[in-house]
């Protein structure tokens, strides 16, 4: 959670500051200036693992194995939780007169079903694309590991830092879930809406008894 709230401010300081010129997570550059400050490097890791060359590549093999998944992941995650989401607010919410709980009710649980749809679906394949991407960068790198000692830095790299591509795609999934669940909703948060301002009255759903 915490490395999910700082990479969020990151991003939202990123399209800030970006706002003439590309916005984080659309501007390669951009998204490795985002990614940077939370890359680890275990000491642990033979010293040749250790060089600022290294932690580039990193960089850019997790910028591409982001790109490589986020696409697919975002979609399918906010779609689901989407469409869940409607149904179950719009029948057991079908009483409640204000506009306001209604909203705050879907936000939470498009948000909660968003967030673990696209944990659950990105982790396995984004460890294995940010390993095979940072793989193909190593090769050209005088390291001097043998192979054996080479996959065991792949994989510590790639696990060490697994959860910083997980909780941008989270991001990702969970920003535009809000967006999709508040056009989805409008109608049945107008209706409420409307019936107080034109009537009077709160919103009353005689067929929903």
């Amino acid at each position: 959670p915490q490395l999910a709230a700082a990479l969020a401010a990151a991003v939202s300081a990123g399209a800030q500051g970006g706002a003439g010129g590309g916005t984080a997570g659309s501007d390669g550059m951009t998204l490795l200036g985002t990614l940077a400050p939370f890359v680890t490097i275990s000491p642990s890791l033979p010293a040749a693992a250790q060089s600022a060359q290294v932690r580039r590549l990193l960089l850019v093999a997790l910028e591409r194995a982001i790109r490589d998944i986020i696409q697919p992941v975002v979609e399918r995650s906010v779609t689901i939780a989407s469409i869940t989401t409607r149904e179950l607010v719009v029948k057991d919410f079908s009483l409640e007169p204000s506009e306001i709980e209604v909203r705050h009710a879907a936000h939470q649980m498009v948000r909660s079903l968003a967030s673990s749809l696209a944990l659950v679906t990105c982790r396995e394949p984004l460890r294995g694309s940010v390993a095979s991407h940072l793989r193909a960068l190593l090769s050209a790198q005088p390291l001097g590991l043998g192979a054996e000692q080479l996959e065991g830095v792949l994989g510590a790299l790639s696990a060490d830092n697994l959860e910083i591509g997980c909780a941008l795609i989270e991001k990702a999934a969970t920003d535009r879930a809000l967006r999709e669940i508040d056009e989805a909703l409008a109608p049945e948060l107008d209706v409420r809406r409307l019936s107080l301002e034109q009537t009077g009255q709160p919103y009353f759903n005689a067929q929903a008894l």
